[in-house]
């Protein structure tokens, strides 16, 4: 079976933050400065945190099904109509995921880098990559997500180089003058940035691990990381561009990168891009693995053609993807992306929870 080959606590760690760190990069903080403005680290911050909490709810519900797939357990609390729904969805939710984050990359580098590709061929690229990577085991996608790292920790040193430039860290003060109901309004829209530790609901049962506490641990590093990488993004961010500008620079990383000068490398901005397509490849594929194991278990009987539903899914993707080139279209769609990740990776696991904490209750009695 595909899945039945254990990952590692380092490995978990990789997934995680391959996973929830995307596009989203060279946008932070444009959106979740609405109503902060140079406190949109605060936001940032927040919306770490609230993952954080999540990732409770999750592990929660895990702990109690330790050697049980989340499909399995799934059945038993809500019975198998509603649980072959809610799996479905949540194989929805995976393919959705990854061809809005194949979209929004395209669109970037199809504006920045690769101006005159036709929007087919990049969208393809990504989806021949991921694809490829997914019909793969979980340790083997783990391995792979293991180098991806590396380009990452290469990306994030680019970042820090190109900008500690000219700007002016009296952007942050005072702290904190737009309130709290602000930071917190803007940190809605940061909570997406974080998605991708919803993996855990699948990958639970396959971590091997000496105590099941090892996976909060695991998960709970991989979170911060990802939270003190982003936070360090808009840092970076708030101390180059002033409250105005923020206000019009969707994209303020590539114009920090395009600005900065260095001798050995023209146009950092370009290799930077080009570099992180790695780092969104993987965020892709990953996706894609989950929504074809998802799809995998809708029948009584599991779906052992893998790398079949893989492929289908890509090709369902790109198909989807190459209609999608419009911006306009892409951001009136975001807001339904938005509700829908809170309900599959907030609300469905918690009601879940306590749907088995009350099922154990009503046992016993």
């Amino acid at each position: 079976m595909i899945h039945l080959k254990k990952i590692s606590i380092n490995q978990l760690i990789c997934l995680v933050i391959t996973t929830q760190i995307g596009a989203h990069v060279l946008s932070i903080p444009y959106a979740e400065s609405r109503h902060t403005g140079h406190d949109a680290w605060m936001s940032v911050l927040v919306g770490g945190v609230f993952s954080q909490v999540v990732i409770f709810v999750i592990y929660g519900l895990g702990k109690r099904y330790p050697t049980l797939t989340f499909q399995q357990y799934l059945y038993q609390i809500v019975g198998r109509p509603i649980g072959v729904i809610l799996n479905f969805l949540f194989a929805f939710f995976c393919a959705q995921n990854c061809i809005i984050v194949v979209i929004s990359y395209t669109d970037i580098l199809h504006r920045w880098v690769l101006y005159e590709t036709p929007w087919i061929v990049i969208v393809g690229f990504l989806f021949l990559m991921s694809a490829y990577t997914a019909s793969s085991s979980l340790r083997s996608i783990s391995t792979v997500s293991q180098s991806v790292l590396t380009l990452f920790v290469i990306c994030a040193v680019i970042i820090i180089i190109s900008g500690m430039g000219k700007g002016n860290w009296l952007h942050f003060l005072p702290i904190g003058t737009h309130g709290i109901g602000a930071v917190l309004k803007d940190s809605i829209p940061t909570f997406w940035a974080y998605t991708g530790f919803e993996l855990l609901l699948y990958v639970f049962p396959f971590v091997q691990c000496k105590k099941k506490i090892e996976i909060l641990f695991a998960m709970s590093i991989a979170n911060g990381i990802t939270t003190l990488f982003y936070v360090l993004v808009s840092v970076i961010v708030i101390y180059n561009f002033s409250e105005s500008q923020l206000d019009t620079i969707t994209e303020p990383m590539v114009f920090i990168l395009r600005k900065f000068r260095w001798p050995v490398v023209q146009s950092l901005d370009i290799v930077f891009i080009t570099t992180w397509i790695s780092v969104i490849t993987a965020t892709v594929y990953m996706y894609l693995f989950l929504s074809a194991r998802y799809v995998a278990s809708i029948r009584k009987k599991e779906i052992n053609r893998h790398s079949l539903l893989v492929w289908v899914i890509g090709v369902f993707g790109f198909v989807i993807a190459c209609f999608c080139a419009d911006r306009q279209r892409m951001f009136r769609y975001s807001d339904v992306h938005n509700v829908l990740s809170f309900i599959m990776i907030v609300v469905i696991p918690t009601f879940l929870l306590l749907g088995s904490i009350l099922r154990e209750k009503v046992a016993k009695v």
